[in-house]
């Protein structure tokens, strides 16, 4: 290998020498011409009218071979000194498109070298060694570049969420878009729970991962990019209670989304296929994405784990983590955060609501059952959950509630009182700082 890198590397040093005597081997050409050609191309490739003279010699004496390096390891070549190639390191680092030749000139205008002393080739190749080459700069500003792989060890160590565009539908003559919502478990590629919908607000969400959690159990952490299905208060209240640590992509970094685009492609096979169905509900076509789930990617192999995802699921030795009931009831209510008045009542769906005046001018969270907000929840901070009801209007209005009292009586004010103090103990001090006893005596 070390043979055929060595061979390149001659190849490519013969081919630059080659580009540079081209032009002197036109035909015709009187000594003159060639005079000042050869003078121009030394100033401007920053090499030596000699080696030109040289290249020239070795190849009409040889051909393309004499141009060749004389049997020497290019890699053994390199003799400039180690603080010259810093300077030029430092100088591609402050200007990335800087070019060899203009690297060279800057080193020799401010007397770091000689003129002459350094050679394109040479220190391009240096350049390079130190990985600071043209190429290499190029990769070290692209910010999509180098994102590495990861995968977790267990099962339900991390869930991936992600949306995407179903087939359209034609149901009775009227075109029906629906949306896929997805959990996949990072460690082990399965499909945690998978649904199409038709809408893709945020109850599709909470949908998927309700039923996630009612199937495989609570995940460690889960992870969704930045759409706003997902960035919901919903969201925050139910991973903390359920104990899971929610994570978000960064913004403009697909690459974090890698497994869940890999899914997402295989899915697109599936989606191909219900083109050929005429496929009249959204529970007909969930039915058939439920059976090619599970025979067409569940049970196959998944190159990537070398294995099927549920059998890779099921075979993990990490226990799964369920809830009580109670907890994930409670867990999944919907959640909207209400400001109470100066009464101590809020405004809820159309109702209001009594919390108490004690919580006047506070925002409290309002959980509720959609199908049901005639009993609401109310979350207060500092304070234990309590349910309330709808506030009843009677025929008499009702007795004023008695308010904290906000302020007591005071017969002195404690800042005059405390400033007048300071200015007193100021006092005491300025006399003792000045004397004039002394001054009087001489006097």
């Amino acid at each position: 290998m070390s043979q055929m890198k060595d061979s390149k590397k001659a190849n490519e040093i013969a081919e630059e020498r080659m580009a540079l005597i081209a032009p002197l081997l036109a035909p015709g050409l009187d000594k003159e011409t060639v005079r000042k050609l050869r003078e121009t191309i030394a100033e401007n490739n920053k090499v030596s009218q000699r080696s030109l003279d040289r290249y020239l010699r070795s190849y009409h004496t040889e051909g393309f071979s004499g141009l060749l390096p004389n049997g020497r390891n290019p890699e053994a070549n390199y003799k400039i000194p180690p603080d010259i190639v810093e300077a030029a390191i430092q100088l591609r680092r402050e200007l990335p498109s800087r070019s060899i030749p203009t690297i060279i000139e800057i080193l020799e205008m401010e007397g770091r070298v000689e003129v002459g002393f350094l050679k394109r080739t040479t220190l391009q190749d240096a350049l390079q060694r130190a990985g600071y080459s043209a190429s290499q700069m190029k990769i070290y500003r692209d910010p999509t570049y180098g994102s590495q792989r990861f995968q977790r060890l267990h099962r339900n160590d991390l869930w991936q969420g992600d949306i995407k565009y179903g087939p359209t539908l034609t149901i009775n003559k009227l075109t029906v878009p629906t949306y896929f919502s997805c959990l996949l478990d990072d460690a082990t590629r399965m499909v945690v729970h998978g649904e199409f919908y038709a809408n893709m607000t945020e109850s599709i969400v909470e949908d998927t991962l309700r039923k996630a959690v009612t199937k495989y159990g609570i995940p460690k952490r889960i992870y969704f990019d930045n759409g706003s299905q997902y960035r919901t208060h919903w969201m925050k209240r139910t991973c903390k209670l359920l104990g899971i640590k929610l994570l978000y992509a960064r913004p403009r970094n697909p690459q974090g989304k890698g497994k869940q685009e890999r899914f997402n492609g295989t899915l697109d096979q599936f989606i191909a296929e219900t083109t050929l169905d005429n496929i009249q509900s959204l529970t007909e076509l969930n039915e058939k994405f439920r059976a090619w789930l599970d025979t067409c990617y569940t049970k196959a192999c998944h190159s990537a784990i070398g294995t099927a995802p549920e059998i890779a699921y099921r075979s993990d030795s990490m226990p799964l983590r369920f809830i009580e009931q109670d907890l994930f009831s409670r867990a999944f209510l919907h959640c909207e955060s209400r400001k109470a008045d100066k009464s101590g009542c809020i405004s809820f769906g159309g109702k209001k609501y009594d919390l108490g005046i004690q919580y006047a001018g506070q925002t409290v969270d309002v959980v509720f059952d959609p199908a049901n907000t005639e009993i609401l929840t109310i979350e207060a901070q500092g304070n234990a959950p309590f349910t309330v009801r709808e506030l009843q209007v009677g025929e008499h209005v009702k007795p004023r509630p008695e308010r904290p009292d906000a302020s007591v009586k005071a017969d002195h004010s404690r800042l005059l009182d405390a400033a007048s103090k300071q200015y007193k103990a100021n006092t005491v001090e300025h006399h003792r700082a000045i004397s004039y006893s002394s001054e009087i005596r001489k006097e």
